[in-house]
């Protein structure tokens, strides 16, 4: 099923068409870090064809958005996994990696948007320390973890 980000990440759709060209070339430089990163874990068959990495910018603040909307109406299914929970926090703490590494980033449009899908985020689920995530592992047992970590979604669908 393809996404319609216009419909699923409105916010980010917006905020990209608001970015400086300042902006738009430390993303650029961003983005082809990524490709190089991302190709150089394929078979050079497959590097040769990809364009553009997976997870770009804009695609982690995309999926991120995307990931808060079905919060917000409790729509996760039966096929979201705690895996895939896990991994769509650890895409969002590299999003604040990046906006900490390019305080021109963080200090405009982008920043805005982080802080407004993560007040999103914090509304959209409940605060429970710790207890989901450690239940199920102990692999991300880290001081260093960002508060998303001992939030869970309201209602579990890993528990259906």
């Amino acid at each position: 099923m393809a996404v319609n980000w216009a419909d699923d990440a409105p916010a980010t759709e917006a905020a990209w068409t608001r970015l400086t060209p300042a902006e738009r070339t430390s993303i650029e430089r961003i983005d082809a870090e990524r490709l190089e990163r991302e190709r150089a874990g394929m078979s050079p068959r497959f590097a040769a064809v990809l364009r553009e990495p997976k997870y770009s910018v804009c695609s982690r603040f995309r999926l991120w958005e995307h990931l808060i909307g079905r919060l917000e109406q409790d729509r996760l299914d039966d096929g979201y996994l705690i895996d895939l929970y896990f991994n769509d926090l650890a895409s969002r703490d590299s999003l604040g990696l990046i906006l900490e590494a390019h305080p021109e980033l963080a200090d405009g449009e982008l920043g805005s948007l982080l802080g407004a899908l993560d007040r999103r985020f914090d509304a959209a689920t409940a605060f429970d320390g710790g207890a989901e995530r450690r239940r199920w592992t102990s692999r991300f047992e880290s001081e260093q973890l960002s508060p998303r970590w001992s939030r869970r979604p309201r209602e579990l669908p890993w528990e259906h």
